[in-house]
């Protein structure tokens, strides 16, 4: 009697467990939360798996067109990131600030395309995960099948060949949850 309530209780927990742990977008996708609402975002700091920067928005500038670059991560918002899902399965945005999402500038296919803040419009501006392992991915722009690639402390971050996971891994990022946070009081 004994082991039969202990084993239900087990069953109990377990499945409380896979109800708390955020369901992603697909399978080979980080363990992340998709944003439904900028008033209630998941936000994520999103490090350079290399250098262990993190991407930046170039000045904490909160216009359109503000470059995209990697870091030194200093905590503040211009270096906090939400997922949202597209209309397009597996494809996600990347947001910033609540209102902005970051593309390729003029959304541009060329290699060295670089990555920049705009309002969230869809072209250029779709993503995908591609998992590389060991918690960090590869994130593909749709429209080019390109990767966002990291050419070093304060360059901007620019549409390049995938596949490049090699030393010094610029294509490779690791996406670390932050909290939620309303970004509401932004617009204010």
């Amino acid at each position: 009697m004994t082991r039969t309530l202990h084993r239900g209780v087990i069953a109990v927990l377990m499945s409380l467990l896979v109800l708390l742990i955020p369901t992603p977008a697909n399978a080979a996708d980080p363990a992340i939360q998709y944003t439904t609402s900028p008033f209630n975002a998941a936000i994520y700091e999103m490090r350079a798996s290399y250098s262990w920067q993190c991407l930046d928005v170039r000045g904490e500038s909160q216009s359109p067109g503000a470059v995209i670059q990697r870091y030194d991560c200093k905590g503040k918002l211009h270096q906090r990131f939400y997922f949202m899902s597209s209309n397009t399965p597996g494809m996600f945005y990347i947001g910033v600030f609540g209102k902005y999402c970051i593309g390729a500038a003029n959304a541009s296919t060329a290699d060295n395309t670089p990555i920049v803040m705009g309002y969230c419009q869809g072209p250029g501006q779709h993503f995908r995960w591609v998992d590389q392992g060991n918690n960090h991915w590869e994130i593909v722009e749709a429209a080019s099948g390109k990767c966002l690639h990291d050419t070093g402390r304060g360059s901007a971050i620019q549409l390049r060949a995938c596949g490049n996971i090699a030393e010094p891994y610029p294509s490779l990022w690791t996406p670390l949850y932050h909290r939620q946070y309303n970004y509401g009081s932004v617009w204010g």
